[in-house]
């Protein structure tokens, strides 16, 4: 039969596989203020403490800094990822606006799909063929920059585009 364990239910073996918040920091590539703010946010569950109050953290929160890291790369903002998180964490019944979030996301993610698949095919023709001028690299090249033409109008909108209906140049 197991021994009791300590109070905040780890046992001493368990407490020397914690983190601190700067050895996750380190280990995730982030800053030490970033885990900070995604627990402010409530990406992150509130870790555990020391007596003293210091944050330890267990290797499962490697697991919700690659999904925040997986959901950005996808085009979720930490708002969003935030209302993600809590409706994950919680096993609650997803609200209307988590819903309404999934199924914006999910008909971006769609659109990304059929773009990606394109240029698949296109990548994996300009790969085999040969100096044909009329072979997919130039196909590939022009339709990328089709793409390109198009998501920049797109960004700028109409009130960005100057009296000639040009687009302005976005300066960043």
């Amino acid at each position: 039969m197991a021994s009791p364990t300590p109070a905040g239910g780890r046992d001493k073996g368990a407490r020397r596989d914690l983190l601190s918040i700067g050895e996750l920091a380190r280990q995730a590539g982030l800053s030490t203020r970033t885990i900070r703010y995604y627990e402010e946010l409530g990406i992150l569950p509130p870790p555990e403490r020391t007596a003293g109050g210091t944050r330890r953290y267990s290797r499962d929160y490697f697991f919700y800094l690659e999904g925040t890291r997986i959901l950005k790369q996808l085009g979720f903002d930490l708002e969003e990822i935030a209302e993600l998180g809590r409706f994950a964490l919680t096993g609650a019944t997803a609200s209307s606006r988590t819903k309404a979030i999934l199924q914006e996301k999910v008909a971006q993610l769609d659109h990304r799909i059929r773009v990606l698949k394109r240029l698949y095919a296109l990548v994996s023709a300009a790969a085999s063929s040969r100096a044909d001028p009329d072979a997919p690299v130039p196909q590939l090249l022009r339709w990328i920059s089709e793409k390109s033409s198009d998501e920049a109008a797109a960004a700028a909108g109409p009130e960005e585009n100057g009296p000639d209906d040009h687009p302005r140049p976005r300066w960043s």
